[in-house]
């Protein structure tokens, strides 16, 4: 499927309890990968493991918030396997509300977890990768991370701008040290995302909303199959499906059209779903 590219690549992904996270596990080690599949939920990630048809997947528990998790869960691997190729740094949640509503609290977890999270996996194997000469680091953002001004959404968005601009700036630095960067735009993926983020004076029918909506996304197996096909590729960014790149170009060519579509989110969130 991808020219034989993952066989036998030692792979850590983040994250891979379930969503996109599970389907790049099981889909990468039926490309031949040895894959540890981590998640701070064990039992999760243990189900991702007895759920792959392979048996070079194996769970681990981890917080990426922990730097010394993640630094000893990279290390032991490199002590088993002698080198680390790929790490997938998926794992994130969401944090979904208006700014008059969120207090600095609900920012520092949305940033312990997406932004330092994919920091801390991507730092430390940064470090292991340039012993060894080479290596991959993939980066989960998001189609919010590429687009400015997202109502309702921000400490997600934020956080998600900051992952690209990290992982382009990696990119830009690791290429010619024998370090392929790549970053992960998806657009709407139907993932159980919602039932893991925080509603910030949201009604109980916004998360439902947030449900319907990601259910109308392609499956977390079609977004795992994008991701392995650009990071094969090695493409810089990668941004699917074709319905996301549309609306990217449509907010790059005509941004005052994603105004008004914020204007009609933000008075239909406080008509409808905002407690208060």
């Amino acid at each position: 499927m991808y020219h034989n590219y993952f066989q036998n690549k030692i792979t850590l992904v983040t994250g891979g309890g379930s969503g996109i996270g599970r389907a790049l596990c099981h889909q990468l080690a039926a490309a031949g990968a040895v894959v540890f599949c981590a998640d701070i939920d064990l039992l999760k990630a243990e189900a991702t493991a007895a759920g792959a048809k392979a048996d070079s997947i194996f769970a681990k528990q981890l917080d990426v918030t922990t730097e010394e998790e993640i630094k000893f869960v990279l290390a032991e691997i490199f002590a088993q396997h002698g080198r680390v190729d790929l790490i997938f740094n998926n794992a994130g949640t969401g944090v979904i509300g208006e700014c008059r509503d969120t207090d600095i609290n609900d920012w520092k977890y949305a940033f312990d977890l997406n932004l330092f999270g994919v920091l801390n996996g991507s730092q430390y194997a940064y470090e292991l990768m340039l012993k060894q000469g080479s290596g991959q680091i993939v980066n989960t953002s998001s189609l919010a991370g590429l687009i400015d001004g997202l109502a309702v959404v921000g400490p997600y968005s934020t956080t998600k701008h900051a992952v690209a601009a990290y992982t382009r700036t990696l990119h830009a630095e690791a290429k010619a040290l024998g370090v392929k960067v790549n970053l992960v735009c998806p657009g709407v993926v139907s993932t159980p995302i919602t039932e893991g983020s925080a509603f910030i004076k949201g009604k109980e029918s916004y998360r439902q909303f947030s449900r319907d909506t990601l259910a109308k996304g392609i499956t977390p197996e079609r977004a795992a199959h994008h991701i392995l096909k650009g990071v094969s590729a090695n493409k810089a960014v990668i941004i699917f499906p074709f319905t996301a790149k549309f609306f990217l170009f449509i907010a790059r060519i005509f941004p005052v059209v994603v105004r008004l579509g914020m204007d009609k989110m933000v008075n239909d969130y406080r008509s409808k779903y905002r407690e208060g």
